[in-house]
């Protein structure tokens, strides 16, 4: 028999929402990370916390070892499992910078970085890729026989669909093309990884099964739920229950990194 419809209004309403724990814990934890780094831009501080010696890296890292079957291992393993699986189950998206990223640790940006000028001589040909004045990338082929231009493109901001797409860019020949694809690809900000797919020995987290070093799961654990808090301020989350549940197994996982620095 199903439930009266003020008894379902009620049972909906039991339900918990980790909205709120979740952002008091990402707080107490920025403020533990601001305080031990000494830095004060955010980039910096997240790179502190995944790359440098600290608190956090010395009591999370050994939870992450498949091998480590403590009841503080097991309990942020599980959490690790259930974030991803929740993601999976959903496709959340956040925009950045007007690009439009998918928040997973199947695809998850472990080291951001400026963009990188690139230059490469191949068969009498220079390949340069730069930034210009006013934040502008400049793609350009030059012949060094003649300094005839032979490509040229400028775009606001890195976007290989964009250059790839431009019929000048078809018109190369296909050496062409394949030399400035690796070297654009080469300039990019935020090259992504698939955890799960990392081509790392297999390392059995809960009921998900990661290709990547427990360094590298932390960085993307770091990168993911960051990007989980950015959404929530920059109003990105929708009140759906598909999305709201990922919110607790994050939650689990900053309290963790809060009890290892207490």
């Amino acid at each position: 028999m199903p439930l009266p419809p003020q008894a379902q209004d009620w049972m909906n309403r039991a339900e918990i929402d980790y909205i709120g724990p979740f952002v008091k814990a990402w707080a107490a934890f920025n403020g533990w990370y601001r305080h031990a780094s000494g830095e004060e831009q955010e980039r910096v501080m997240l790179n502190w916390v995944k790359d440098q010696p600290n608190a956090v890296r010395r009591g999370v890292l050994p939870l992450l070892r498949d091998d480590n079957e403590t009841a503080d291992a097991l309990a942020l393993q599980q959490a690790v499992s259930d974030l991803q699986r929740n993601l999976d189950a959903i496709h959340l998206e956040v925009m950045r910078k007007g690009v439009r990223e998918r928040v997973s640790l199947r695809t998850v940006c472990i080291s951001p970085r400026h963009f990188n000028n690139e230059r490469r001589e191949h068969r009498r040909h220079e390949f340069v890729a730069r930034r210009v004045a006013g934040g502008e990338i400049e793609i350009v082929i030059t012949s060094q026989q003649t300094g005839v231009i032979r490509f040229t493109h400028i775009q606001p901001q890195y976007d290989p669909a964009a250059l790839y797409s431009l019929p000048a860019f078809l018109q190369l020949s296909n050496d062409q093309r394949t030399v400035l694809r690796e070297l654009y690809d080469s300039c990019n900000p935020r090259p992504m990884r698939d955890l799960l797919r990392d081509g790392a020995p297999p390392m059995q987290i809960a009921a998900v099964e990661f290709q990547c070093t427990p360094e590298d799961l932390l960085a993307g654990l770091i990168e993911t739920i960051y990007a989980m808090r950015n959404a929530l301020l920059h109003g990105e989350v929708e009140p759906d229950s598909s999305v709201l549940k990922c919110y607790e197994p994050a939650y689990r996982i900053v309290m963790i990194f809060l009890g290892v620095v207490g």
